[in-house]
């Protein structure tokens, strides 16, 4: 074409240099057609850069989350950020150990309070631990939430682990509490000839037993706040002054009674920040501990007096009180009124709760289970009640017992057994129409905290392997109580009828002698002290009641009193003294002093006012107290302890020769 003097479209062109889609003078397409990395050449840099970026987040994630590639994804998990995952377990709610469910003793009840202002996407219960069923029985698990069943399954036969996930109804968990109830029902099978018919079955749900849910958004509110906590909390102090030690020592007395293991510092903790609670002015919290507060509402309506805040800590939300009012601020945050509590900061600022009244304490007050049972061969109802719980101190003389008792052959007969802090006081058979029962209890069998257990067995006149097994509904019914007696009771367990009218806790301790300033944190002797001493005034202390403290000061006279420390003209059996232990005349009693420990002993002042004295001594802390008695003092150290009577002589409660075994 070029002798026709034809031009080509473009321009002319010299060879390989062509635009794309150029034919070359060999009849091949020029290379400027293909873009770089085409036809052999090399990649563009950028081109590696992407391949090695995308390489090394692989190896991440490959390193980060294995499971992603190893194992197919769980379709029960949540798959929310930690501050929208809320869980309580089993262990937060203060079961370590787990519940055990057996023949005996065949269903466990416990209620979890849920977030309510964060919004909850799904809710359910996460069970695991293990079960044991005997090979020739059938068992079943069942799950109800509210009283209605959501769950049930027939258990394999042998050992083998738990692990089921069961869904909770947004209708049962509305309210913002579950009552979870689970249970076994099972028996041997019929064709099996034995006197004993139990099923042989025992499941074991461990401590990481949760429910749990995912929320919309982080918890913000002072209830949300206060449903979140766990079992052990940690308050964390930032003013020394006595009337924000006090506060310190009311909240932490309460949050004890409701069933929290609470213990002081000065630091928030590295894990498990949620479950502190921060205790003194805003600006001290702020500089000490790095509180953030700025978003939870009206600055100004918040420093005019809200005495409770959420803030966040490191992005964690906590609860922080900011008034000195722990008389009001203590009740608030243990009672059910804490469920107003829907704001970021709250100002409560009067909380009168009632206690038990009267000649009697109902069974359900004191957290019997009054849900309808299946019973084949046995059931136990378990009451524990504190004296110090009790209207007046005063001790119980007998058990109100009423059952529904269920229509059954002539050959059925119920026994209904009845155990004091594991004595048999009482055994007879129940009418077959029911009824009111009256049960004396022996007050010399009863201690501080008491447990009573009332176990409805099967009987029969009949025998053989034609007998057959039928399951019975029992109920505990309303009327059951403890009928209150006369008897002041002895040693320690006749502190709190000491105490019934009214008292003051008065601080004499070198522990607290230190008076910081007010913009100066309590010091780490100061939180020490209150970590051993709160947990034992909590054991005597009425849950109903808020104790004014006093620091620095003896008791005054003629009132009833508790002394922590030792104060002048306040006599007690034991006392420690330039690093001996002494107690009684003689002495009857002369030790070289532990380490560290905590005496609590019957105390009584100059006029004759009758008190407690708990007097920690050398290196203080986490103790874990026995349960109080009849005696009069008793010496806890981290190792253990022992009691000493009125004399100061040491009791012993065993054998007086220990024969050998045979």
């Amino acid at each position: 074409m070029a002798e026709d003097g034809g031009e080509r479209p473009g321009g002319d062109h010299p060879e390989g240099s062509g635009e794309p889609g150029e034919v070359s003078d060999n009849g091949k397409p020029s290379d400027e057609e293909y873009f770089p990395g085409e036809r052999g050449r090399r990649a563009p840099r950028s081109a590696w850069w992407v391949l090695g970026i995308a390489c090394v987040v692989l190896a991440g994630f490959l390193i980060a989350r294995p499971v992603w590639f190893t194992e197919p994804a769980d379709p029960t998990a949540l798959n929310v950020p930690p501050d929208r995952h809320f869980s309580k377990t089993l262990g937060g709610l203060g079961y370590e150990d787990g519940v055990r469910l057996t023949d005996d003793a065949s269903s466990s009840t416990f209620a979890v309070s849920l977030p309510v202002d964060s919004g909850r996407e799904k809710t359910q219960i996460r069970m695991s631990g293990t079960t044991q069923i005997a090979d020739a029985s059938t068992v079943f698990l069942t799950v109800a939430v509210d009283g209605s069943q959501v769950y049930k399954a027939q258990l394999p036969s042998g050992e083998h682990d738990l692990d089921e996930v069961v869904p909770v109804p947004e209708s049962l968990a509305a309210d913002g509490t579950v009552r979870v109830r689970v249970s076994v029902q099972g028996a041997l099978h019929e064709g099996v000839c034995m006197p004993d018919h139990s099923a042989g079955m025992r499941v074991h749900l461990d401590g990481g037993t949760l429910v749990e849910a995912a929320l919309d958004e982080p918890v913000h509110t002072v209830r949300d706040a206060v449903s979140a906590w766990d079992h052990d909390m940690t308050l964390v102090t930032a003013d020394g002054s006595d009337e924000w030690r006090t506060t310190a020592a009311q909240v932490g007395l309460a949050l004890t009674q409701a069933g929290h293991d609470v213990a002081y510092a000065d630091a928030v903790p590295d894990s498990d920040r949620e479950d502190s609670v921060l205790i003194g002015p805003p600006g001290a919290l702020s500089a000490e501990y790095g509180l953030d507060a700025g978003d939870v509402g009206d600055a100004e309506e918040r420093d005019a007096g809200a005495g409770l805040t959420v803030g966040t800590v490191d992005g964690t939300p906590l609860l922080a009180v900011v008034q000195p009012r722990g008389d009001v601020l203590a009740q608030y945050l243990t009672s059910p009124a804490v469920v107003s509590g829907d704001a970021p900061h709250t100002d409560p600022r009067a909380v009168a709760t009632t206690g038990p009244s009267g000649d009697a304490v109902g069974l359900y007050g004191l957290g019997a289970d009054d849900a309808v049972v299946q019973v084949r061969e046995e059931h136990s109802w378990r009451v524990r009640y504190s004296t110090a719980d009790l209207p007046g101190g005063r001790l119980p003389d007998g058990v109100h017992v009423d059952f529904s008792v269920p229509a059954t052959p002539d050959d059925v007969v119920w026994v209904l057994d009845t155990l004091v802090n594991g004595n048999l006081v009482d055994s007879r058979r129940l009418q077959r129409d029911g009824g009111p029962i009256d049960i004396p209890l022996p007050p010399g069998g009863q201690r501080l905290d008491n447990e009573v257990v009332l176990t409805v067995q099967r009987d029969r006149d009949l025998g053989g392997c034609d007998v057959r097994v039928t399951s019975y509904p029992f109920q505990l019914l309303g009327p059951s109580a403890l009928t209150l007696g006369a008897d002041p009771g002895t040693g320690l367990t006749g502190v709190p009828g000491a105490l019934a009218p009214g008292f003051t806790v008065y601080v004499n301790d070198p522990h607290a002698a230190v008076v910081p300033s007010a913009t100066n944190p309590i010091p780490g002797e100061m939180n020490a002290m209150l970590t051993s001493v709160v947990p034992i005034l909590a054991r005597f202390v009425p849950a109903d009641y808020t104790p004014p403290f006093f620091w620095g000061a003896p008791p005054a006279a003629r009132e009833p009193f508790i002394l922590v420390g030792s104060a002048p003209g306040i006599d007690t059996p034991a006392r420690v003294s330039d690093g001996r232990l002494t107690a009684g005349d003689g002495p009857m009693l002369d030790l070289t002093a532990p380490a560290g420990g905590v005496m609590v002993q019957c105390a009584t002042g100059a006029s004759g006012a009758r008190g407690l004295g708990i007097e920690p001594f050398g290196e203080t802390g986490a103790y874990t107290a026995p349960g109080f008695g009849d005696e009069c003092t008793a010496v806890v150290t981290a190792g253990g302890g022992f009691t000493l009577d009125a004399a100061g002589a040491v009791v012993d409660g065993g054998a007086p020769r220990a024969a050998p075994p045979r």
